[in-house]
């Protein structure tokens, strides 16, 4: 598991206008709370929390905070549970860090990685991941950073359930076992276009007219024309 670290220090004060001076300084807020234990304020380095945090596909994970004390400096064996982002600036504005015993069972949400190319969609299937994160428990150290799926046989109408998950010896899945995490559906069916033939009825063929019957019109036309003026 990939080790992450942050270093920080114990502040002075709280409130808006102290978190925004630290920023202007240079450090993140921060807090570092558990169970049995006071909460702890802390400025956090911020320049390596902004570079971490970037790459990180999780926010729920392991991280070593390194607390730096007059005295020396602590090592802290946390969770880092919730970061806080400007949505306008990409700024990191609050970090929380969960205290952990490495000798007791932690609940964590570890993210799905999908590896390789299902057969599935080679034919022409739709992917549709599900499940992007499952909730584990198991000791700290135990604690994969990933859960990866090998969709390569996946084919078109098939899934992959909880229960098909491969983890690591020690760690407990807190999923439903028949809940989907990734499948490959069907291509939708086009609905066939009607030809101009199947739709516009069959186009009247026109009346050839001859000579000697355009002449007989004519008189037809002429006889009643006369019967309508001896009439009146």
């Amino acid at each position: 598991m990939e080790q992450i670290q942050f270093q920080a220090e114990v502040r002075e004060g709280t409130g808006k206008g102290v978190a925004r001076k630290l920023r202007q300084a240079g450090f993140v807020p921060g807090i570092l709370y558990g169970p049995g234990e006071k909460p702890v304020p802390l400025k956090v380095e911020g320049k390596g929390a902004t570079v971490i945090v970037r790459h990180l596909r999780a926010h729920n994970v392991m991280a070593d905070l390194i607390i730096l004390r007059p005295d020396g400096q602590q090592e802290v064996k946390t969770i880092l549970k919730d970061v806080q982002i400007d949505p306008l600036t990409g700024a990191l504005l609050h970090l929380d860090f969960y205290r952990v015993r490495m000798d007791r069972a932690v609940v964590m949400e570890v993210p799905i990685q999908l590896v390789g190319e299902s057969t599935g969609v080679k034919q022409g299937g739709i992917l549709e991941q599900e499940l992007r994160e499952v909730r584990v428990e198991a000791l700290p150290k135990d604690i994969p950073q990933s859960v990866n799926v090998d969709i390569t046989n996946l084919g078109i109408g098939h899934a992959l359930l909880v229960k098909d998950l491969k983890l690591p010896e020690g760690v407990r899945v807190l999923e439903e076992e028949e809940k989907v995490v990734v499948a490959v559906l069907a291509p939708a069916k086009e609905e066939p276009v009607a030809t101009t033939e199947e739709v516009a009825p069959a186009a009247t063929e026109p009346e050839v007219i001859s000579e000697e019957k355009a002449e007989e019109r004519r008189k037809m036309k002429e006889e009643a024309k006369q019967q309508e003026e001896g009439k009146q």
